[in-house]
């Protein structure tokens, strides 16, 4: 794993630096939100879901619910349908009056679990915090920025985010930063409606806006050289850093969500909003050209940054 940024950052003392102040919020609402909500889906409900019958009877379920127009246009494998229908939230209130033809215990069971995990749903942070087709509130275009599905999906982005604050801090106003990290995800957010097509889940996460702080990074600095921090093992000589050139941004993380849009309609991947990285990625590039024009000349010292006699190559 390769990480645009110095590790060594993580180093400092924690103080009132953006890096830190956006880290701590996002591990203060997922600590809150954790001991707040119940885990969804259940240990049980999550076991069936990942049975391979409960799967080929949900993806003919699912077909079945489809007029002829939308039959024509699904495609990809029983497992790609299976997690599109799981999204489907005209899927979900289908279910329970629907004369499915088939296997009736098998589709009574299989009510049963889509009820259940349709009403653990309702009561998730996703649905209360996220930003989907039928969750539209004014708070949720914030909120959905700040709030992750599990620790690993916090731990990617925010340990993504602190490096590549950290770096831009030396050099980049923390006001120019928020607003991109800020307006990113708005960006995202609207992409992404715009992809959800079925009326899908709501959408959680700071990916969008980590990767608007990427693309504005790459407008700005393109040239540049940049450390980039690699982890092999968390253990001694398993991590380090190299210098690479900052346009290295575009191929290892940009490049990747443009494809696997074109590739999958939906904008969702394997549970990741691809759709939204899009939105956040248009927007840190228009803030970047921006900032060329209008901020780079504007000082960085603030409540929130100073210099620490950190040199740039180039």
């Amino acid at each position: 794993m390769i990480f645009p940024g110095d590790f060594r950052d993580f180093n400092q003392k924690p103080s009132l630096k953006l890096s830190w102040v956006i880290v701590f919020l996002n591990i203060f609402l997922y600590v809150v939100i954790a001991i707040t909500f119940d885990v969804w889906p259940s240990q049980d409900v999550r076991k069936t879901l990942n049975d391979q019958k409960f799967i080929n009877s949900i993806y003919e379920m699912y077909a079945q619910t489809l007029d002829p127009i939308e039959k024509k246009k699904l495609s990809g494998s029983v497992n790609t349908v299976y997690a599109r229908a799981l999204k489907d939230q005209k899927f979900w209130s289908r279910v329970t009056d629907f004369p499915f033809k088939g296997d009736q215990v098998q589709i009574a069971e299989n009510r049963k679990v889509i009820v259940s995990f349709y009403q653990g749903y309702l009561n998730s942070p996703q649905y209360h915090f996220g930003l989907g087709t039928l969750e539209i509130s004014p708070w949720s275009w914030l909120t959905y920025q700040f709030v992750h599905a599990t620790f690993m999906h916090l731990l990617g982005n925010i340990m993504l985010i602190f490096l590549i604050i950290s770096y831009l801090e030396k050099s980049v106003h923390p006001i120019w930063i928020a607003a991109t990290y800020l307006f990113s995800g708005f960006a995202g957010g609207i992409s992404f409606l715009l992809f959800d097509s079925v009326g899908g889940m709501a959408v959680i996460g700071a990916s969008a806006s980590a990767s608007g702080l990427l693309s504005f990074l790459l407008i700005i600095k393109s040239s540049k050289l940049m450390p980039w921090g690699y982890l092999i093992a968390p253990i001694k000589d398993g991590y380090g850093q190299i210098y690479l050139p900052v346009f290295f941004i575009f191929p290892i993380f940009l490049v990747s969500d443009f494809i696997s849009v074109l590739w999958e309609p939906s904008g969702v991947v394997s549970n990741v909003a691809v759709s939204a990285h899009i939105g956040g990625v248009l927007m840190g590039f228009i803030m970047g050209g921006y900032y060329l024009l209008f901020g780079s000349k504007a000082p960085s010292h603030s409540v929130f940054s100073h210099h620490d006699g950190f040199h740039e190559l180039s």
